[in-house]
């Protein structure tokens, strides 16, 4: 029995030393809405109280299409399944470190004190004015891609991103630590700008990616700036 509590504690203490604890404690920011106004804003998990009780089992989690009819209204939500295809892996260059939501919510707490990080949602400005992760900025992934077409863009979003110069060789000594995410693991616009970012030199381990995405953020009931 002791052996059992000590095991306990000790993964307790794990949990809540790691970022885990992130998804309970919050992490506090801001972002520009639509209208321009900044908003503050906790990110956490936001589940039901109602659903906490579920028990977790076969026959309430993966009956028929997944939720049994059993589980309250609150606890389901619909989703589609037939967009897009996956072809990225997890692992998208070596260099890069892929994240998951308690390491986003990490850089996003961190990154309040430290102006060399940003946090980058890469999809167009409808998609991320409509909804995204709080603290994020917008940088259209075709900015990267397609500097002839997007002239002005492109160089505002070097100078975002620390580049120094407007042509190769380019500066990055003073390049930002980036995050950047699209709308899921099947999404290839943060791949892309990520492949062009490369291609311009800029130093891999200074990129980050969010593979989940929307997707995951919004399947784990995550805070987002759409109410």
């Amino acid at each position: 029995m002791i052996k059992i509590s000590l095991l306990f504690f000790s993964m307790f203490t794990f949990l809540f030393s790691s970022n885990v604890s992130l998804q309970f404690t919050g992490v506090e920011t801001e972002y520009i809405n639509s209208k321009g106004e900044k908003k503050k804003i906790t990110i956490e998990r936001e589940i039901d109280p109602e659903c906490m009780d579920i028990h977790i089992k076969n026959d309430v989690f993966w009956k028929g299409k997944y939720a049994s009819s059993k589980v309250p209204k609150a606890c389901k939500a619909t989703f589609i399944t037939s967009a897009g295809k996956v072809v990225f892996p997890i692992q998208i260059h070596k260099g890069i470190e892929t994240y998951g939501e308690m390491e986003v919510m990490a850089f996003i707490k961190k990154m309040q004190r430290d102006s060399t990080m940003l946090f980058i949602d890469t999809r167009d400005e409808e998609w991320y004015e409509y909804r995204t992760i709080p603290g994020a900025m917008n940088i259209h992934y075709a900015y990267i891609l397609k500097p002839k077409v997007f002239e002005e863009e492109y160089k505002a979003s070097l100078s975002k991103l620390g580049i120094i110069g407007m042509k190769k060789p380019f500066d990055f000594s003073k390049a930002r630590t980036i995050l950047l995410f699209c709308n899921g693991a099947w999404c290839s616009q943060s791949p892309n700008m990520i492949k062009a970012l490369l291609d311009l030199g800029y130093p891999p381990e200074k990129i980050k990616w969010y593979r989940g995405g929307m997707d995951d953020w919004l399947g784990l009931s995550m805070t987002t700036t759409r109410k």
